[in-house]
């Protein structure tokens, strides 16, 4: 009997691994099909890049949510920055496509520097699937059934980002987002995957209304530090903020929660004539991709007008 036990014991254990695998297998598969990309990023860093050519050429773009024009390297190819250029591109779904010539100074750099930028000028025609360090991108919709029973949740798009920008609500740019909450306050967070929190992770940018009304609610936001930032016009500097005692929680449109994390950082974005969030006048946010790695698994559907996020992760 107790051979049997043993034999019994040592079975129900790789039953469980046979099950932890499996679970890490399908986060790494095409949940809404589409062609598979190895997922690279700069050291430390969780901001998205895939190996694509245009034009011939092959290098690092950055899928970037958080852009809505596409561009090249003005280094990399020929014509003045700021010029138009249109190129073949070999992202799934695409083929040609209109870029705008960008000199990029970014301080870190994917290794042998970057080509583009994948904006959602293109990606609100495709769908895209983050996983571990895959990316699956195609242009059919996906099947919400299928998603859910997959344990995935959903957060409407409605009237912020989709296949037709024309449909966003007060010209909002055509930007996914979740929404934070902290207490009793929630608000919009803008995902923008080409914000590679580094420095501060899991940053969350707020404008000046959100930071008030976080102020209001009785929140205490403990100043820690203040940080350096080129803009559109000039340097400039920004307050970050930690929260006592109350963990952000990422939601849906309907309050339910996604994930929790305690650890995280606010940082004030004042007005600055740049526009983005800081120029609006009700409460907006801004996550940095360092969220992507807390999601485990995200999927945009802007033909569903959807973003799907791996559920309930815990509290981390």
């Amino acid at each position: 009997m107790r051979r049997k036990e043993i034999w019994l014991t040592l079975a129900a254990v790789a039953l469980v691994a046979l099950a932890y695998f499996a679970a890490r297998l399908r986060d790494d598969e095409a949940l809404c099909g589409g062609r598979r990309y190895a997922l690279g990023a700069v050291e430390k860093g969780a901001a998205p890049y895939v190996t694509l050519s245009a034009d011939g050429r092959t290098g690092a773009f950055l899928i970037d949510y958080g852009a809505t024009r596409s561009s090249l390297s003005a280094a990399a190819f020929a014509g003045p920055e700021g010029a138009v250029k249109n190129a073949d591109l070999s992202l799934a779904g695409v083929g040609a496509a209109s870029f705008t010539l960008r000199a990029y100074g970014m301080p870190l750099a994917p290794s042998g520097g970057q080509l583009g930028i994948i904006g959602t000028d293109l990606l609100s025609r495709l769908s895209v699937q983050f996983s571990g360090r895959a990316a699956f991108v195609g242009a059919a919709s996906c099947r919400p059934d299928e998603l859910r029973a997959r344990g995935l949740v959903p957060i409407s798009q409605r009237g912020f980002f989709g296949a037709d920008p024309t449909l966003n609500d007060n010209h909002h740019p055509n930007v996914p987002v979740v929404f934070v909450r902290l207490g009793d306050v929630q608000a919009w967070a803008q995902v923008d995957t080409g914000y590679d929190d580094i420095l501060y992770p899991h940053s969350v940018d707020i404008n000046q209304p959100l930071f008030d009304r976080l102020v209001e609610s009785g929140l205490r936001l403990d100043h820690v530090a203040d940080i350096g930032v080129a803009t559109c016009s000039a340097g400039e500097s920004r307050g970050v903020y930690r929260v006592a005692d109350h963990p952000l929680a990422i939601e849906n449109g309907q309050g339910e929660t996604i994930v929790r994390i305690n650890s995280f950082y606010l940082i004030l974005k004042r007005a600055n004539g740049c526009g983005g969030i800081a120029e609006m006048t009700t409460p907006a946010a801004q996550i940095g991709a360092s969220f992507l790695k807390l999601f485990r698994t995200v999927l945009f559907d802007p033909g569903g007008e959807t973003l799907w996020v791996r559920g309930r992760a815990g509290e981390r």
